[in-house]
């Protein structure tokens, strides 16, 4: 189990690799960003892309899937009040294996509630060689390793 504690500033968490395939990037396109590029062939192959490309908001949520699988469930985590930022570096294409990887910034204990405290990673999807196509700056909450209300209750401020 990890707690607050546990993350230091400079501290790197290699969370797995993810990939797409093309009907993936389709079905989500059409479910949920049905731009030209994300959920049609062709007109993808006329565009600016060249081709199909991955909706940003898949791409973050495949980052997501490995944050939760790869660090999260096997913590204290409590939330998170929000994102400073999510940019989108270079078009996800099918087939593209990215690793997700979690680089710790910082961390504080919370004013608020001082069972937990707020850690900052800037996490990313880098390609094979490196190449960052994905990051944003997150903000996790975590339980505080002395904190005796972790497990008790949904909000550690208020057991």
């Amino acid at each position: 189990m990890l707690y607050f504690e546990d993350f230091k500033a400079g501290d790197v968490h290699d969370l797995g690799l993810v990939s797409l395939t093309e009907q993936e990037i389709i079905d989500f396109g059409t479910q949920w960003d049905p731009q030209p590029f994300h959920v049609d062939r062709e007109a993808a192959a006329a565009s600016v892309y060249g081709g199909l490309i991955a909706s940003g908001w898949q791409t973050a949520s495949m980052f997501m899937r490995r944050y939760v699988d790869g660090l999260l469930s096997e913590s204290s985590c409590a939330g998170s009040p929000g994102v400073d930022e999510i940019r989108y570096h270079q078009p996800v294409r099918a087939g593209d294996k990215l690793r997700a990887k979690v680089y710790i910034l910082g961390s504080r204990r919370s004013f608020s509630c001082p069972d937990t405290g707020v850690v900052q990673p800037r996490c990313q999807l880098e390609t094979e060689d490196g190449t960052v196509v994905f990051s944003m700056i997150l903000h996790s909450t975590f339980v505080r390793r002395s904190s005796r209300t972790f497990g008790r209750s949904l909000d550690p401020c208020h057991p």
